[in-house]
């Protein structure tokens, strides 16, 4: 209970505002009581001592009479008690030696009994000539008596004492009355004051709790909120002061709001990660490339130690050694989850003020230029080497010529007709390499049109037909009549072309290859099947690379360069269509190829074309 009660008046400026006044007051009323207390008592006995003296004044000259004539101790005592009746005191005469000659409380005959009084204060100042007075408890009735001794003179000489008493109580018996009356006065003060104080602390507090009402609001972003201003004083000030400062407050977060918004529209705009982390190495910001190169979802990482958030040895490193080492430091490592990236990192310390320095790292994805970089140089080697055998075997027969083949007919026509083949094989490869690059760098201009499938269809099986007859190969098509795509007549004518021609390459004899075509919704489908080799499912992810084959030494002796489904895709995926190819080794192969229908026209199927998307194989 105290402890709540201390918590109360700390807590409440209210019922400390009402506990001061309140404390004041009874300190006041306290100060007051004790000073009028002192004050009285003083007064009590001044005015004792002044009644006592005046009485005994009256009573002088009567007891230097008795004194004179040395009356006997029946008289002193009647004279006494007389006295004590109209002075309504203890009255008491005593020789110049100290004895008791009369008490006005003593019986004559008692008073051998009393001790000698020479000693006391009253009685030394009344035998030096003054009037002695003293405050003390009487040995003989023990009560508190006011003491009053003055001297009883003859002529300039002083010739015995009378002294009179009288309790103090006699006094101050009327002041428990006024003690009563001043401790009411007190009660009433102190209600009065708590009154007052509950009405002052409820003025005064009011707009402070309003105004803590307020701050508390503009704590959780109320900043259109205002502190009322009813006065000009202190806590109107304080009033204006809190509402300038709203006003600003939400003119600052505002401000930084929008440069936080700017900042974060820059990074999420990046195409690189930028990862920022703390001196104790926790992370503080993950822009949403950073999030999509980790797998990090949106929120997950914030505040986070940063090995948790990114379990790879290789970046922690780079974060530990940049920070021992205080300067930017890059490296390019290989990241395997959650998909294998190749990354650029370069890390920048970042100064923070009053905690450890911590790390901006800075990370650039870079597989696809190291994947470019690994197509080139493999793109070059294929190249150079789907040269160098032809020209190798046109140099070598050109030797053998020059070398005096040339005398002997029968062998020189050979080997001119096999120089020439590869000649032939030499112009194949480069219109393939030029209509392949052409087409990737989009200077292949499309005549997109209604085209009917079926023409298209059976002008392409006539031209494979003699080479499907030297190989025992059964052509077939089945193509609605009628059924039409938005397509390039000769490109597509080319598409066939390349495909059919793969498609009898690789059927042995007695097999067949048929061309269907057939409505999809809004686009059509041509397919063209097998009964051939078929290709492994390892290969068929990669089967439309350049100059990918399957069986390499096969491919050579077939005349193929390895560019007819590369050019075949890149065609088809610039007619807005889609190219998928389904295979199972040793049953066969069926290429499907889906182009939008006439009714789309050529603006849409333009559309379509900017789709730059890998082929799908099943």
């Amino acid at each position: 209970m105290p402890a709540r009660i201390a918590h109360l008046v700390r807590a409440r400026i209210a019922v400390k505002l009402v506990l001061t006044l309140v404390g004041f007051v009874a300190v006041t009323t306290l100060a007051a009581g004790l000073y009028l207390t002192r004050a009285l008592d003083r007064f009590a006995v001044e005015s004792l001592q002044a009644r006592l003296a005046t009485a005994g004044g009256l009573l002088h000259d009567e007891t230097r009479a008795l004194v004179r004539r040395r009356a006997g101790l029946d008289e002193m005592a009647a004279f006494t008690r007389q006295a004590a009746r109209l002075t309504d005191s203890r009255v008491t005469v005593m020789g110049l030696d100290g004895w008791v000659l009369g008490d006005s409380e003593v019986a004559a005959g008692d008073l051998g009994r009393l001790e000698n009084h020479a000693a006391r204060p009253e009685m030394q100042a009344a035998l030096a000539g003054r009037i002695g007075h003293d405050l003390r408890t009487s040995v003989s009735i023990q009560t508190p008596l006011m003491y009053v001794a003055l001297p009883v003179r003859d002529g300039e000489r002083v010739v015995g004492v009378l002294r009179l008493a009288l309790p103090l109580a006699a006094v101050t018996s009327s002041y428990a009355q006024l003690h009563r009356v001043m401790l009411a006065g007190g009660l009433i003060a102190l209600a009065v004051a708590f009154g007052i104080g509950i009405f002052v602390a409820g003025r005064v507090t009011r707009p402070v709790i309003e105004m803590q009402a307020i701050a508390h609001q503009m704590s959780e972003g109320q900043f259109a909120v205002r502190a009322p201003v009813r006065s000009v004083d202190e806590l109107g000030a304080l009033g204006r002061a809190l509402n300038v400062m709203a006003v600003r407050l939400r003119e600052q977060i505002e401000t930084l709001q929008a440069e936080r918004a700017k900042a974060t529209a820059i990074l999420d705009g990046m195409v690189e990660g930028v990862i920022a982390v703390d001196g104790h190495e926790s992370i503080l910001l993950m822009n949403e490339r950073a999030r999509a190169m980790f797998g990090v979802g949106q929120g997950r990482g914030d505040g986070k130690p940063f090995l948790e958030v990114i379990r790879n040895a290789d970046l922690h490193e780079i974060f530990r050694e940049s920070r021992r080492a205080g300067d930017v430091a890059r490296r390019e490592v290989r990241l395997t989850a959650p998909v294998e990236r190749f990354l650029r990192v370069t890390a920048v310390p970042l100064l923070l003020t009053g905690e450890p320095p911590g790390l901006v790292m800075v990370v650039d994805d870079v597989t696809t230029l190291r994947r470019l970089e690994h197509v080139r140089t493999e793109f070059v080697a294929n190249v150079s080497h789907e040269l160098r055998t032809p020209l190798t075997a046109i140099q070598g027969y050109l030797e053998t010529l020059l070398g005096g083949a040339l005398d002997e007919p029968e062998h020189a026509r050979r080997f001119l007709e096999i120089a020439f083949r590869h000649t032939e094989r030499l112009g194949r490869l480069l219109n393939d390499l030029t209509d392949l690059s052409n087409i990737e760098l989009g200077k292949v201009s499309l005549r997109l049109a209604a085209t009917p499938l079926a023409p298209v269809v059976d002008s392409v099986l006539a031209i494979i037909a003699a080479k499907a007859r030297e190989g025992g190969v059964t052509l077939a098509a089945a193509v609605p009549a009628g059924l039409s795509g938005a397509a390039d007549h000769d490109r597509l004518a080319q598409i066939l072309i390349n495909l059919v021609d793969n498609a009898v390459k690789y059927t042995s004899t007695g097999g067949a290859v048929t061309v269907r075509a057939r409505p999809l919704g809004d686009h059509v489908e041509i397919a063209v099947s097998d009964t051939g080799v078929g290709i492994p499912r390892a290969d068929l992810p990669r089967i439309t690379e350049r100059f990918y084959r399957v069986d390499k030494a096969r491919s050579r002796e077939l005349g193929g360069t390895g560019l007819g489904l590369a050019i075949v895709k890149h065609l088809v995926l610039a007619h807005g269509g889609d190219l998928a190819i389904e295979s199972e080794e040793g049953q066969g192969t069926t290429v499907r190829v889906t182009l939008p229908v006439a009714g789309d026209g050529p603006a849409d199927a333009l559309r379509r074309m900017a789709a730059e998307t890998r082929p799908t194989v099943t």
